[in-house]
């Protein structure tokens, strides 16, 4: 870590008198700052890329490849040395949970002033600062998602090292095969941040959002008082969008086969197999058309959303994603794929966590929707997003997924429950739904036996079933 340390002081020392990104970082988190300098902690990845940018930037030059890649190397050997230290676990666990709720937080206010974007005429200068206001709103929001993966991948590594060995054996879930992904989201994060380049004003401090996200489902216990730890704030510049117009990726319909052999026997009397053969075509026809309604529509709103950035009408565009996140769930991994080729991988985040909003059912939709379009990756970071719902919103979605037999998911979910929570929070669910307490203490056994403890000591005393029956 001191090694780093250094390092970073110097990029800082080499900015001069002219600080650009990082200076307006510096004046809105200075504790955070200070820490990063005095050794006591690491910053996250996006920091110190934005520096390095500020630094090319005051050199008039591109930014280095071999400073970079000797930068990437001494932050993850910084970042491996503080996460190999007692008790790192709870330290990573209670900085996701400070970073999931910033990262709510973030998306209402953007939420607040894309609408207010969209209201009525603004003379030029209200104009201007609400779109400055934007900037920063979705940039709070991108960085905030990008270290929500970034140390969500901290903790898994941190746990791997404890992992229970024993093979589960209880009935709950069991390893399903998944598909391998199209284009790994989570994998990009790291070297797909927004560019460190800021609005041209400095915004205002955001005032507190519109008390509009759900308030958390009624405890049947005292309220457990925690503290959240710091990781350096999410509150950034913001950064210019590419605007190439995607070429849409061709998909093959979801049909059988041609010549696939039919059910045959007692048992599959009626089934689809005995339809006449002419049926069967027409009914083959039908789904390969929709899909290729369903991808022409994706390159037309990934066309749109290109035109929207490239003019500057952010405003228009989030509302664009907001709508799409409502629309059909087949139609999410194709949109998803038409906006990555497009290079508009942050507006495919944005599209998962406005997706992570809507209301259980459409949200188990899109999860699936997305493990069986080949990208359990984005399915992931859906679902790990839903674990930051309240209570009960998260324990209906757990149950529709196990009730419609999606137990992989369903296991997924928990385990980012238990790992952003403490135990007690993570019980909450089990008051909405007291059938998922086997669930969440076979997620909790999957990921070390002392969570496993936990969950079910917590069970034991709020007078709740305790056992994987």
């Amino acid at each position: 870590m001191r090694e780093f340390t250094h390092y970073f002081r110097a990029l800082v020392a080499a900015l001069g008198d002219a600080p650009g990104w990082y200076g307006v970082f510096a004046h809105r988190d200075p504790d955070g700052v200070q820490a990063y300098l005095d050794g006591t902690d690491v910053p996250p990845w996006d920091v110190v890329r934005a520096v390095l940018h500020d630094v090319a930037a005051h050199r008039g030059l591109p930014v280095d490849a071999e400073l970079a890649a000797r930068a990437q190397r001494l932050h993850a050997a910084a970042v491996a040395e503080l996460d190999g230290a007692p008790g790192s676990d709870t330290a990573l666990r209670a900085s996701l949970d400070g970073m999931l709720r910033q990262r709510q937080y973030a998306a209402v206010r953007e939420r607040q002033i894309a609408g207010a974007v969209q209201q009525g005429d603004h003379g030029p200068l209200e104009s201007e600062r609400l779109a400055n206001d934007l900037a920063w709103a979705r940039d709070d929001r991108e960085r905030a998602a990008a270290r929500c993966t970034e140390l969500q991948a901290r903790l898994d590594a941190v746990e791997s090292r404890f992992a229970d060995p024993r093979p589960l054996l209880d009935h709950w879930f069991h390893a399903e095969p998944v598909q391998p992904a199209h284009r790994p989201l989570a994998a990009q994060a790291a070297d797909q941040q927004p560019e460190p380049y800021a609005p041209q004003q400095r915004p205002q401090p955001a005032p507190d959002p519109d008390p509009a996200e759900p308030e958390p489902a009624r405890r049947k216990r005292a309220p457990k008082q925690r503290g959240g730890a710091r990781y350096g704030g999410a509150r950034f510049a913001g950064a210019p969008e590419d605007t190439e117009v995607p070429q849409v990726p061709s998909a093959p319909a979801a049909v059988p086969e041609p010549g696939t052999p039919g059910l045959r026997g007692a048992r599959f009397a009626g089934a689809v197999a005995d339809e006449p053969q002419n049926r069967k075509e027409e009914r083959r026809a039908a789904q390969a058309r929709a899909e290729r309604e369903r991808l022409e529509e994706a390159g037309r709103t990934a066309a749109r959303l290109a035109e929207l950035r490239r003019t500057g009408r952010s405003g228009e565009a989030y509302v664009l994603i907001s709508e799409t996140a409502a629309g059909p769930a087949e139609s999410v991994p194709l949109l998803a794929a038409a906006l990555e080729q497009a290079g508009h991988t942050a507006d495919v985040a944005t599209l998962l966590w406005e997706i992570g909003s809507q209301p259980p059912a459409q949200l188990v939709a899109a999860a699936v929707a997305l493990a069986r379009g080949g990208r359990p990756d984005d399915c992931r970071t859906l679902l790990h997003q839903a674990a930051a719902r309240p209570a009960a919103d998260v324990a209906a979605t757990a149950a529709t997924l196990r009730d419609a037999g999606h137990r992989q998911e369903a296991v997924t979910l928990l385990a980012a429950l238990i790992r952003a929570r403490t135990a007690e929070d993570a019980v909450e669910i089990v008051y909405e739904r007291h059938d998922l307490a086997g669930p969440l203490l076979a997620a909790a056994r999957l990921l070390s036996v002392s969570m496993s403890r936990d969950v079910a000591a917590v069970l034991r005393r709020a007078g709740l079933p305790d056992q994987e029956t």
